[in-house]
């Protein structure tokens, strides 16, 4: 081999090394990347499943309370009926002259009436309507959970939905980049290859190694762009 044929095998030669170095910290750095996606993919997971925890728990509690507000608000509306339906018989006492019934009836009446005053003060009037004639009619228990669940929103994460999404976005990176540590891997193999073969099929083997850790690279690049656009 000449004197200047040895020369270019040994430029060709450092290039090669110096090209399987690059590719190879690519790889490393890659690595640590896709490592660093499965700890995000767990934290998330983790996150969502613990919102999620959280909305049951809220949900749970608001609905208890519900249901002690309902259980009081009915035993209002009861005893106002007993109380109109034993009131509605004080003139009929009246007009037949029976002073001892009509003040039985005027004494149930007013103990129908303290009833359903203390009844109500266990019902959030918040979130009860009123009829056209003044009296609570409703309770409106979808207000009252929604504004129970945003309000517990203040101060924890209910919302198991965008913790999983986000673990399915972190463990997508992690595959493509699993797929790319591939690629660049039989980059390394191809550029290994050119280095060690003395026929011009180096020239092949360097251009397809090359060619596979550009590709790599120039996939990053438009992906990190386009993510600055978004």
């Amino acid at each position: 081999m000449s004197t200047t044929s040895s020369a270019a095998y040994e430029r060709f030669q450092t290039g090669t090394t110096i090209l399987i170095a690059i590719v190879s910290t690519a790889i490393a750095l890659v690595a640590s990347q896709a490592a660093v996606k499965m700890g995000q993919v767990t934290e998330a997971e983790h996150n969502g499943v613990l919102a999620k925890i959280n909305l049951e728990r809220v949900d749970g509690s608001s609905r208890i309370r519900l249901t002690n507000y309902l259980r009081a608000f009915d035993e209002y509306r009861f005893t106002r009926v007993l109380q109109k339906l034993t009131s509605g018989y004080i003139p009929q006492a009246v007009s037949a002259g029976e002073k001892d019934y009509e003040t039985r009836l005027r004494q149930e009446t007013a103990a129908r009436r303290e009833e359903s005053d203390i009844a109500l003060d266990f019902v959030h009037l918040g979130y009860v309507d009123s009829n056209s004639q003044g009296e609570y009619s409703n309770f409106r228990n979808e207000e009252f959970l929604n504004d129970e669940r945003e309000g517990a929103e203040i101060y924890q994460d209910l919302d198991p939905q965008d913790n999983f999404a986000d673990a399915d976005a972190f463990r997508t990176q992690a595959l493509l980049m699993s797929a790319s540590m591939i690629v660049l891997f039989i980059s390394v193999m191809f550029l290994t290859w050119a280095q060690i073969t003395h026929s011009m099929l180096r020239w092949i083997w360097l251009g397809a190694g090359l060619l596979l850790a550009l590709g790599i690279g120039a996939a990053y690049l438009l992906n990190s762009l386009f993510g600055l656009l978004a």
